[in-house]
């Protein structure tokens, strides 16, 4: 992107040209982005989707970029964050309508303030709303699809249109969002039932407890590395296979989880990408299973 470009795109929003995408994502790794911006609301928004469209130029939304590796080449394209204009929260009784620029950790603090219940189990998940929907972000059993009733949606023609919870085709760690990448998440109504705020706060400071005492958070990391397959946890089958601790340059196998990799410092996105090669291998010769990507690489 060029200059002459960011002059022609004109949003009330944050523009940058070759952002470090390192900035931007949880594990601290990825090349420059030819162009960033923060659309500041749904007209930013759709500006810059007809700037995309017009110019025949990639985007990819992002939130707090706790699922992304992006590839040390970076991205060649639009990377788009949604700004202030997305991060309202509207209560109705037991119901919420979250902007999808929400952090989750900010949602979990007004629905605990609130006696409103539900989401405890996803605290420590450091993404956006937008970011957990797309995911389909889950913990000890309970799954955020459970809790949505609908979600606004963008497409890059700048469509709108809402989708129910059957449209948005959830399964494990996926959404029709993650199969259709021209959809933007852009509000999501969530239904959440009364409790005790005291319970509510208990479970909690359990979770918590819990996350803090099985996962490496002194760390860059992107959270669980792969998917768990049927019947077994992934980071079970990693560290039975003697991954604990294998490192491939600054990225590292933790030995608190095994389905964590760390970045210890100066890892680049292809030393990520090796050693997942050396845990599906390990893992797909002991256990003849071949561990699936939660992480997407871009």
């Amino acid at each position: 992107m060029q200059s002459r470009e960011k002059r022609r795109l004109r949003i009330k929003g944050k523009i940058v040209i070759n952002q470090p995408m390192k900035e931007l994502t949880s594990l601290k790794i990825g090349g420059l982005a030819d162009f960033f911006v923060i659309p500041e609301d749904i007209d930013d928004l759709k500006a810059v989707l007809n700037f995309c469209t017009q110019e025949k130029i990639p985007f990819l939304v992002i939130g707090n970029g706790s699922k992304l590796l992006i590839q040390d080449e970076g991205f060649k394209g639009v990377v788009i964050k949604l700004g202030e204009g997305f991060k309202k929260i509207r209560n109705e009784n037991e119901e919420l309508i979250v902007g999808a620029g929400v952090n989750l950790s900010s949602l979990i603090d007004f629905t605990a303030k609130k006696g409103l219940s539900g989401l405890e189990s996803l605290i420590g998940i450091p993404g956006t709303l937008g970011g957990a929907v797309v995911r389909n972000a889950s913990a000890f059993g309970e799954s955020l699809s459970q809790r949505i009733i609908w979600a606004k949606v963008l497409d890059r023609n700048n469509s709108g249109f809402t989708l129910s919870r059957k449209d948005m085709d959830f399964d494990y760690r996926t959404s029709i969002f993650l199969k259709n990448k021209d959809l933007i998440l852009v509000e999501v109504k969530l239904s959440l039932p009364f409790d005790s705020k005291e319970k509510i706060i208990s479970r909690l400071k359990e979770t918590n407890r819990k996350k803090i005492q099985t996962q490496p958070l002194s760390f860059p990391s992107a959270g669980c590395i792969f998917k768990n397959p049927s019947f077994y946890s992934a980071g079970y089958l990693i560290q039975s296979t003697g991954c604990l601790g294998m490192r491939v340059g600054d990225a590292q196998v933790s030995f608190q989880h095994g389905n964590f990799i760390i970045n210890r410092g100066e890892a680049q996105a292809k030393d990520i990408i090796q050693l997942m090669e050396k845990i599906r291998k390990k893992v797909k010769e002991k256990f003849n299973i071949l561990l699936e990507p939660e992480v997407e690489i871009i």
